[in-house]
């Protein structure tokens, strides 16, 4: 009898000094890999500015942060798994404007609430998209591009990463308020579009600096301006399309995000990697290279941020009658 009891005691003891399975925000998080998804194809702005992110948290983390490309839809297959994971720490999401602010307009038939299904972990960058064209189109400027548009009307064709994506709705904007037009050419990726570009079988496009710099740089592509309502300081050379056409700013944002229901002190941990990384020299100039300026938010701040910018772009997307395929 005694024996029984002594083993049970040990029994109990080991129990209670081991680690506790479920909610991921012990001591022991993470004990497995944890998978950051990007709901686009590798290779583009937001997959590279998502390795650089993973990189640093798993150094913060002492585990593995696993990029995983899940592309499809404008972002929304990605976007939509992420949402619908286990609110475990284990899975996170790299999202962007294009899948939260644009696609509640976009898709009536979304699979997820961009606001209410996430739990905002930091915002990382912010950048603009740059207005490139084939050299062989004569223009040097965006004034130059304006006048050239208007007098050649339905002549000039131009690349996206689908009907709908951000650099579609960029350009549609573009038009909308110089008073142009011009074809829209849909491709399932961003970088087919522009290798087209670079091809001649397009004049232009409105397209990501990760993209587009290398090959303004070689000599491929001419670079005329940013979609942000000032210059930014990774490009300072380049004006922005607002000097030409008041008013617009289309400033292409990144943030981490979590899904709904994740233990507060766990996004609260990843909130806290997420701002000592940005505060590192190194990743600011990292990020600029990258066309992106580090800007650090987080919480309630982040979450009334996407919420004004789902408000701004769903009016927008529905006003210029603009839907997915």
């Amino acid at each position: 009898m005694s024996n029984r009891f002594h083993a049970g005691l040990v029994a109990a003891a080991v129990c209670a000094a081991a680690p506790i399975s479920g909610p991921a925000f012990g001591q022991t998080y993470p004990a497995r890999p944890v998978r950051l998804v990007v709901p686009f194809a590798p290779g583009g702005g937001t997959d590279v500015i998502a390795r650089t992110v993973a990189q640093h948290l798993s150094r913060a983390l002492a585990g593995d942060v696993v990029v995983e490309n899940r592309a499809g839809a404008g972002g929304t297959i990605g976007s939509d798994l992420a949402a619908k994971a286990a609110p475990d720490g284990y899975t996170l999401l790299m999202a962007t404007n294009a899948t939260l602010a644009l696609a509640p307009g976009l898709y009536p038939k979304l699979g997820y609430d961009p606001v209410r299904d996430f739990a905002p972990v930091a915002l990382v960058a912010t950048g603009p998209s740059l207005l490139v064209a084939n050299p062989q189109l004569p223009v040097t400027d965006t004034a130059a591009f304006i006048a050239y548009a208007k007098a050649n009307p339905d002549k000039l064709k131009y690349g996206s990463a689908g009907n709908g994506s951000m650099a579609h709705i960029s350009t549609a904007l573009v038009n909308q308020m110089n008073g142009t037009h011009s074809t829209h050419v849909p491709f399932k990726g961003g970088a087919m579009a522009v290798q087209e570009l670079v091809a001649g079988r397009l004049q232009f496009m409105i397209a990501g600096p990760v993209e587009t710099i290398p090959l303004v740089q070689s000599g491929h592509l001419r670079a005329l301006a940013v979609t942000t309502s000032a210059r930014f300081a990774g490009l300072p050379n380049l004006p922005p399309l607002a000097d030409n056409l008041p008013g617009f700013d289309i400033t292409n944002w990144y943030a981490v995000l979590a899904p709904a229901g994740t233990p507060g002190d766990l996004v609260a941990r990843l909130a806290r990697h997420v701002r000592d990384m940005l505060a590192q020299k190194e990743v600011q100039e990292l990020l600029l290279k990258q066309g992106v300026a580090a800007k650090s938010m987080d919480g309630a701040a982040l979450r009334d941020f996407i919420g004004e910018d789902v408000v701004k772009w769903t009016g927008a997307v529905r006003q210029m009658g603009i839907a997915s395929e």
